[in-house]
């Protein structure tokens, strides 16, 4: 399996946090850069998870904050899957993410393609 990371198809939503003021914020190219960037660690979470799990479906979306630096602040899943597991391994990704500016609020959805 590999990670096929959604496009405009599902919209990926970047938006400004209204309370730090001014932004940078984050480009679509910046947030897929990132993103892809972790393919192999997502992968490597969806292995552990189907090893002793049925297949999941996604797409999983997730909620990520990025202050300033970069640095995610939060990520947590939109809707958890049906293994917790999967969903922490997911978001640990994420946290390690370092991300070219901010701050930004991103909802992130990532599919899983099976080919």
């Amino acid at each position: 399996m590999r990670i096929a990371l959604v496009g405009w198809a599902l919209a990926w939503v970047v938006v400004a946090t209204a309370a730090a003021g001014p932004s940078k914020g984050l480009s679509l190219e910046q947030i897929r850069g990132v993103m892809r960037s972790n393919v192999a660690a997502f992968n490597a979470c969806l292995t552990a998870a189907t090893r002793s799990h049925k297949q999941l479906h996604g797409p999983f979306v997730y909620q990520i904050e990025v202050d300033k630096k970069g640095k995610v602040t939060s990520a947590r899943p939109y809707q958890p899957s049906a293994v917790p597991s999967f969903d922490r391994c997911i978001t640990g990704v994420i946290k390690r993410a370092r991300f070219p500016g901010g701050p930004a609020s991103v909802e992130a959805p990532i599919a899983f393609d099976a080919s």
